[in-house]
């Protein structure tokens, strides 16, 4: 018995001339690549973790003593994934052309996965001071998820304030810049000469007599003889 299965996925994705958009998607692609390098440190830190860590690591926010290796973890690997998440789903709400209807949706995400991202990055700021972190490959790696969830944070508190703006506000900044150079354009251009008027040409002579006038005196001559 055999069966065929397959599976498609169709995205359209519309090219985007609002301003407004843009700035949103490309502050969103910068969160995506925040979460990218969480989820490398991250992982990074877990693949060295030992019997000991959850001792070591007991008393800071979001660890716990009785947990293992494999479960340690767990808290950040959700804010990591919802961080990831919430900016994968902005741009796709961005690229096909609904974010106006679901803005509300987008910031809120926005809002939950920033104060989490902050929270964990708190945590791994405490993490640092652990005397296994203080040196070696685990120094390393506990400072790039530290900067991993910085770099974060702030782009996710800075998408929070570009999807909350209104279009038009957005529109006036970007627009501003286009203006100054058209004004800058326009000042360099120098005005062409203006062309010389053509030079009237003298007046002709008196117009000669018509050429028929011989011809009528003529005429008449000759009917006076008859």
């Amino acid at each position: 018995m055999s069966c065929d299965c397959s599976i498609t996925f169709n995205f359209s994705m519309k090219k985007q001339g609002d301003p407004h958009v843009r700035c949103v998607m490309w502050t969103l692609g910068l969160i995506v690549a925040g979460s990218i390098i969480l989820f490398g440190a991250l992982g990074s830190i877990q693949n060295e973790c030992r019997n000991e860590d959850p001792t070591l690591l007991a008393g800071i926010n979001g660890f716990s003593s009785v947990l293992s290796c494999k479960k340690l973890y767990r808290y950040y690997w959700f804010i990591t994934s919802l961080a990831f998440v919430t900016a994968a789903y902005g741009l796709w709400v961005s690229a096909t052309g609904a974010l106006a209807s679901s803005r509300g949706s987008v910031m809120g995400l926005l809002v939950v996965a920033c104060l989490l991202t902050i929270n964990m990055t708190e945590a791994f700021y405490g993490v640092m001071d652990v005397s296994k972190f203080e040196n070696g490959t685990a120094r390393d790696r506990s400072r790039t998820m530290y900067a991993g969830c910085i770099i974060t944070a702030v782009f996710q508190a800075l998408g929070i304030i570009v999807v909350g703006m209104e279009q038009g506000s957005v529109e006036a900044i970007t627009a501003k810049p286009v203006v100054e150079k058209a004004a800058k354009k326009e000042i360099e251009v120098v005005a062409p000469v203006a062309a010389a008027a053509p030079i009237a040409e003298p007046a002709s002579a008196a117009a000669e007599p018509a050429a028929e006038a011989p011809a009528v005196a003529l005429t008449v001559q000759e009917e006076h003889k008859a």
